[in-house]
């Protein structure tokens, strides 16, 4: 991963070199959520579905000062100017700004090194985010965020410097340079070399509103586990890799009668939110969609003034296994979900609740239907007062659980990890038959996914086929990994249809050690070639390495490298887990080799070497 934003684009629009105007209303741009895939910045809006794309704006270029700016009509940007300043990396300055409200008017502007080209930026919509991609990358609207963790959170670092402005300075030396001068303010706060961190979360502000503690932010939060304390009592809530702008840190505001809040920076990567009060335990986090906002609120004498309008419904409830003692839950809603979580004890019983604030009580039979069977069968729900309910899980004190929000506000996953094994409690349950259960000590598990198949045929050039090709491979990989003694399970061993949630679900349920995908490149240009390979969570990173490594040394292409991509497959999984790209089918020259037999044996003997290298070291 090379720098956390070139990401900082933001907004975005249609999938062309321009940005894209809406013909009718006002968009109303609602969070800024920076993405981990170093390529995009999200641009979050609750009013997406009510526009239609019409118009491409001017991406407006000035090559003597390295600087670009587009302008984005009818277009109300909430909150204050996002501004940053880049060191090492292609983009200097990324500026986001209200120009006009009268027509109300969007600017995104930005600075540039000479060696990076400003017309290959893309704008694209993704549901009812709009982004600014810099490089190529696969975005997914089922992205997960940690937003409540209770497991141990890693502290990440990017090795770079970035000065977030709490106020800028700058003249105004032509239109281009005013793009980046839309604000009175003056200084700079500087995040020192080491300590960016990959969470990205800033904490601007601290507002008190009817009693509720509103953390206002630009990136995307997760919070820890509550502490509580005594003398005098108060509740601890701390924001892994997280910086708190100086203006507001370790500031006392008083609220109620005896309570008090204030935040403070308690490490170099954690925020600490204290509440001073007489009943600590109370007091709950509520967490808004956008990921920007989250409400802290006293959950008996409080209620959540619900932002959003209307109701919204469950689409679907999965269960996820994820190896003998995790299960967790994927909810899959139709609009954007407000949520809060907090433990529970009644008696001698522990609870984790779930509280869904605006969704609709009618959604309960679906929960039900999946849950009883599960390991959450002891779960209870309790209505709310006006719309939504609470979910009560039981769990035992050492029980740890982990939310995640989807990148687009309307998927969540709820995990819970139970202090003792799980399958024991699902007799009739297929996890009993997995290598999870009944693994031979010593052998090694591996999921090979062939991409595409049936009627997803994948890239296409003369007549050609990427999913015929990429099961050819897989099949090739399956019999050199039995060979060498790996147990060996294939999502598809035919020319059949398989979903990727499927080619997930398949992963799931083997536990395996590893995963990896394996597909065929392509490009609307016949000129790329070459070997990529992809991966995203930082416990696939080596396993990337091993293997993009042996396939240079087994192939004759172009090194194109190691990539930090979102996509499905290998986001979902629980495994390390990879997507390898073997060529591009685009290419005359390249599709001429890819088909032949001592390219696929090329192929499949680099894939399987590399992961028996991968085995041999790890």
């Amino acid at each position: 991963m090379k720098l956390i934003i070139r990401l900082l684009f933001i907004i975005a629009f249609i999938l062309n070199f321009g940005l894209s105007v809406f013909s009718k209303g006002t968009l109303e741009i609602n969070s800024v959520v920076f993405d981990d895939s170093d390529s995009v910045l999200l641009l979050n809006s609750f009013s997406l579905d009510d526009f239609e794309y019409n118009t491409s704006p001017k991406l407006n270029i000035d090559p003597d000062e390295n600087k670009a700016y587009v302008d984005i009509e009818s277009a109300i940007l909430h909150g204050q100017m996002q501004n940053l300043v880049l060191d090492n990396s292609d983009i200097k300055q990324i500026t986001v700004s209200q120009l006009s409200t009268d027509p109300s008017v969007v600017r995104v502007a930005f600075s540039y090194d000479e060696k990076f080209n400003p017309a290959n930026v893309k704008l694209k919509r993704l549901n009812n985010t709009l982004f600014l991609e810099f490089k190529k990358t696969s975005s997914s609207n089922f992205y997960f965020n940690p937003i409540y963790y209770e497991s141990k959170i890693q502290d990440l670092f990017e090795p770079v410097n970035i000065q977030i402005p709490v106020e800028a300075k700058g003249d105004a030396i032509n239109q281009i340079n005013s793009a980046f001068n839309q604000t009175a303010e003056k200084n700079y706060v500087m995040v020192k070399k080491n300590q960016i961190l990959k969470s990205k979360y800033f904490i601007n502000s601290i507002n008190i509103n009817n009693r509720n503690l509103e953390i206002s932010g630009v990136g995307a939060y997760t919070i820890s586990k509550p502490i509580y304390l005594s003398n005098p009592n108060r509740a601890v809530f701390d924001f892994p890799n997280s910086i708190v702008n100086p203006s507001v840190r370790n500031k006392i505001y008083n609220f109620g009668q005896d309570e008090s809040v204030k935040i403070g920076q308690f490490d170099k990567n954690t925020a600490r939110l204290v509440i001073t009060t007489s009943n600590p335990a109370e007091y709950m986090p509520v967490f808004h969609p956008d990921s920007q906002k989250i409400i802290f609120i006293n959950r008996n004498i409080q209620s959540i003034n619900n932002s959003y309008p209307h109701t919204i419904d469950i689409n679907n409830v999965q269960i996820e296994k994820s190896g003998t003692n995790i299960q967790g839950i994927k909810f899959v809603f139709s609009g954007q979900v407000l949520f809060g979580v907090v433990k529970s004890k009644i008696e001698n019983a522990e609870f984790n609740e779930l509280i869904l604030y605006n969704v609709g009580k009618h959604t309960q039979e679906l929960i039900k239907s999946k849950l009883k069977s599960s390991a959450f069968s002891g779960f209870e729900i309790k209505n709310l007062k006006n719309d939504g309910y609470v979910i009560k899980f039981p769990a035992k004190n050492k029980d740890k659980v982990d939310i995640y929000l989807g990148a687009d506000g309307k998927t969540l996953r709820f995990r819970q990890t139970f202090s003792s094994n799980i399958v024991k409690e699902e007799k009739d349950s297929a996890i009993n038959s997995t290598p999870a259960a009944n693994r031979v000590a010593g052998k090694r598990y591996v999921v090979i996914d062939p991409g595409h198949g049936g009627s997803d045929c994948g890239a296409i050039r003369n007549n050609i086929n990427e999913k015929d090709i990429t099961l050819d491979i897989s099949k090739r990989v399956e019999k050199l990994l039995k060979d060498k003694g790996y147990v060996v399970e294939m999502t598809r061993t035919t020319d059949q249809t398989v979903s990727l949630q499927e080619r997930v679900d398949i992963s799931e349920n083997f536990y395996p050690d590893i995963f990896v995908s394996i597909h065929v490149n392509s490009s609307n240009s016949e000129s790329p070639s070459g070997l990529e390979t992809h991966y995203y969570k930082e416990n696939s990173l080596l396993l990337a390495k091993f293997v993009h490594a042996s396939m240079l040394n087994n192939i004759d292409s172009n090194d194109r490298g190691l990539f930090k991509s979102k996509f499905y497959v290998i986001n979902h999984t629980t495994a390390p887990a990879i997507l390898v790209e073997t060529g591009f089918l685009s290419n005359p020259k390249e599709r001429a080799q890819i088909v032949t037999e001592s390219r696929k044996n090329d192929t499949a003997k680099a894939i399987a070497e590399g992961i028996d290298e991968y085995f041999k070291k790890y």
